[in-house]
């Protein structure tokens, strides 16, 4: 049972060091630590201006990658609870309701070390952002709880 329990530890530290950063190890990871933060699990799924559409999309790209793929949360807004379901390569077209964020890689670290949170970042052009403004505005904490959750535990050396 112990060494059970040792090899799945280090499996999983395995998944972590192997994650590229924005690539679709990296959006699994992602998408489980949305799951294990209230501020956006409760806080948006009772947002009524989040939660009016029944499944909303963030499309995530690392600007300075040019040639990688956009990472995809698909987030599922369903009794009061805003979970992520899918977190991945992207694999759906963004709509009128949907995310979409990129930034130089230094930017994101930069954003999630809490170097400065998100109504800065976009006010400098550091974060670049397209979706619907008046909900990002109006769910100001837990967009900042989002960004809080982009961290160094993945290579960013690389490109995905």
């Amino acid at each position: 049972m112990r060494k059970a329990i040792v090899i799945t530890l280090l499996v999983i530290g395995i998944g972590k060091a192997n994650a590229i950063f924005m690539d679709d190890v990296y959006a699994k990871m992602l998408c489980d630590a949305w799951n294990k933060t209230p501020q956006l699990v409760d806080n948006l799924g009772k947002s009524e201006s989040w939660s009016q559409i029944a499944e909303r999309k963030l499309f995530l790209y690392r600007e300075d990658c040019p040639n990688s793929k956009q990472i995809q949360l698909t987030i599922k807004n369903e009794d009061s609870k805003a979970r992520c379901v899918y977190g991945g390569f992207a694999k759906d077209q963004r709509s009128k309701d949907d995310f979409l964020m990129y930034a130089q890689t230094s930017r994101w670290l930069e954003m999630g070390a809490k170097a400065y949170g998100p109504m800065k970042a976009m006010m400098t052009n550091r974060l670049k952002f397209e979706g619907p403004r008046g909900v990002a505005m109006k769910n100001m904490g837990p967009f900042e709880a989002f960004l809080d959750l982009i961290d160094q535990q993945s290579d960013s050396s690389k490109c995905p």
